[in-house]
């Protein structure tokens, strides 16, 4: 069967607002009253509240971007920032490794700090252990979070160095926390901090 009309090249079959629309320029209600159509406002300069999503729109995936649709330019994360960034939670890392003996074995870290302090007799074994192994736990989970809070905020394009360098100042004020705690808990040691008093 063949057609009775060419095919269309360049939307000459569309209607006037079909056109209108698509070369996005506007028909007043005056000039369409004249022209005997509806007027045609384009959708970009519709106010914010007409503009309401199609059924294509409602149902796309998130981040799937139709052609043709705006874009917005996500921001970049500063290359020097990415690489801060990894050497600060590299050295977090490196500081884990590094005091984890001593946190699983603070009793005696304690003791051998102490007698150079000429104070002998250290007797709270059983809280310095306590102490040491919380110390570590919450180093380990100020670690981790740094590294998904960091990882979340460079992906967001947002300044980040400042994640892990706040977890590693946490971290060491929980050690000197937790040390504080399992040395002032000892008679002996609190004898000697008594006998320093003038």
């Amino acid at each position: 069967m063949s057609e009775s009309r060419p095919r269309p090249q360049f939307g000459e079959y569309a209607s006037p607002e079909e056109q209108r629309a698509r070369i996005a320029e506007p028909i007043d209600e005056q000039r369409a009253e004249e022209l005997g159509i509806a007027p045609v406002v384009p959708v970009d300069r519709q106010p914010r509240q007409q503009q309401e999503p199609t059924l294509r729109e409602q149902t796309r995936e998130p981040g799937v971007v139709q052609p043709g649709a705006p874009t917005v330019a996500a921001r970049r994360p500063v290359a020097g920032d990415r690489i801060a960034t990894s050497i600060l939670l590299g050295l977090g890392l490196v500081g884990l490794i590094v005091t984890m003996p001593g946190l699983l074995d603070l009793p005696g870290l304690i003791r051998p700090a102490l007698v150079q302090m000429g104070v002998s007799g250290y007797s709270s074994d059983g809280l310095a252990s306590a102490m040491g192994i919380l110390a570590l736990g919450l180093q380990i989970a100020l670690w981790v979070g740094a590294i998904i809070l960091s990882s979340r905020s460079l992906r967001a394009g947002r300044l980040t160095f400042w994640i892990p360098l706040v977890a590693g100042v946490a971290a060491n004020l929980v050690v000197v926390i937790c040390l504080a705690v399992a040395m002032g808990a000892d008679p002996a040691f609190m004898e000697y901090v008594r006998s320093q008093q003038p």
